[in-house]
């Protein structure tokens, strides 16, 4: 791989997400430890205030996942793919999911447990297959309900961060229900996909 091949757009790109990862993390965390008590967005009688570090880390969040969608286009259109993309691309979509998934199951409590612990453990199980796949120099891609889990899942965590730290002293179960739907639809899709990329890989296994 030269030169030119390493700093193509797809992969600064790339580089930029694994950057943006600390950032959500950090902003997060402001928030978890009240760092910015007094930095609130909207009207105290509103039903609807985020903290400001809230609002950054969503924001944040968004931004590196459509790097997530850009980046691959980009290099699929353009002929980019490289060996760095294909090695670090998956290292900074799990790190931004992961951490952000563990932060709201953990801290905010705004996610159940038992879907950070499914979406986490599917990845690691496909991730495992793969690994055994590519010793054998066997590529198994991703199906089109791998891509879906993604889609919603991102979708479902960026809903998340706006949610997150409004100041809903009445809210309702069904209202909480109604903001983890994306949430769910990634779960059903992740248990899917990972059983469906087993089926493909299980005579390349045993």
């Amino acid at each position: 791989m030269n030169q030119k091949q390493k700093l193509n757009l797809p992969n600064i790109l790339t580089f930029i997400r694994l950057l943006l990862v600390p950032v959500v993390i950090i902003l997060v965390m402001a928030n978890i430890l009240k760092w910015d008590k007094n930095f609130i967005v909207g009207n105290d009688n509103s039903s609807f205030n985020i903290t400001i570090t809230m609002l950054l880390a969503g924001i944040v969040f968004m931004i590196a996942s459509f790097t997530d969608f850009l980046d691959g286009y980009l290099a699929r259109k353009n002929n980019q793919v490289t060996d760095f993309g294909k090695f670090f691309d998956p290292i900074a979509d799990k790190l931004l999911v992961n951490a952000t998934l563990i932060l709201f199951a953990s801290n905010i409590a705004i996610i159940p447990v038992w879907i950070t612990l499914i979406l986490i453990l599917r990845d690691i199980f496909v991730d495992f297959i793969r690994m055994i796949l590519s010793s054998k120099n066997i590529t198994l891609s991703a199906g089109i309900f791998g891509k879906l889990k993604t889609i919603f899942q991102m979708i479902g965590l960026s809903l998340l961060f706006f949610i997150s730290s409004y100041t809903i002293s009445d809210i309702k179960i069904w209202q909480e229900q109604l903001v983890l739907i994306p949430m769910y639809i990634a779960v059903a899709f992740s248990m899917y996909s990972g059983l469906d990329y087993f089926l493909k890989a299980r005579k390349n296994l045993f």
